[in-house]
């Protein structure tokens, strides 16, 4: 901070101040947090402890969503996951979310599911809702559309097979000009536009359409 002010007061060749980030995962992250999340994410954290007998008790650090999304609509969480990864610009499987990610996103929206504490005041849990935001440029191949958020496909986990939402983790790219240009405030139409392609995806999937 001290040598941008400094910065700010120089004039001439020599005044070449350069600053910035080679970590842009955690941009990513950010931006999506502010676009779509909620302020107090902590109370969808899973927590776990060690009991140690004689010893007392260990807390253990809490596993964090990026980000949780809420809409008007009551009765739905969406768990979003922001992946920078570069499916959206080489359709490799091998760049898509691994194992461990897919299985931590179902951990996630099991907690929130099967937690009481989220449960309403008639005793009715949530819809629980998963997926995975990778970057990728709209305008150009290989997933040239013009949308701003496109849809490419879902993870599942071999070990759950309840049918519940939370169990199919959906894969969504957004272009990362219009996720920049979005950085000011938050915009309902926006969110409400990324719930509805997870919902409707998840029911074209059970039912066999689309």
């Amino acid at each position: 901070m001290i040598d941008m002010i400094q910065y700010v007061g120089k004039k001439g060749q020599n005044a070449k101040f350069f600053f910035g980030t080679d970590r842009f995962e955690y941009v990513w992250e950010k931006m999506i947090d502010f676009n779509f999340g909620i302020d107090g994410k902590d109370y969808y954290f899973p927590r776990t402890t060690w009991f140690l007998g004689a010893k007392g008790t260990h807390a253990k650090s809490a596993l964090e969503p990026d980000t949780i999304m809420l809409t008007d609509e009551k009765g739905k969480v969406f768990i979003l996951d922001a992946k920078y990864y570069k499916y959206g610009a080489t359709t490799d499987p091998a760049d898509l979310p691994r194992s461990t990610s897919i299985n931590k996103q179902i951990t996630y929206g099991e907690y929130v599911a099967t937690e009481a504490k989220f449960k309403d005041n008639n005793g009715i849990s949530p819809i629980v809702y998963n997926a995975f935001l990778m970057p990728y440029n709209c305008c150009e191949l290989p997933f040239r559309s013009g949308k701003n958020m496109l849809h490419i496909g879902e993870a599942r986990g071999d070990w759950k097979t309840s049918g519940a939402e939370y169990e199919n983790v959906q894969g969504v790219l957004l272009d990362v000009k219009w996720l920049m240009s979005k950085c000011i405030r938050q915009n309902k139409k926006d969110i409400s536009e990324l719930a509805s392609i997870i919902e409707n995806v998840f029911k074209k999937t059970v039912t066999g359409a689309g």
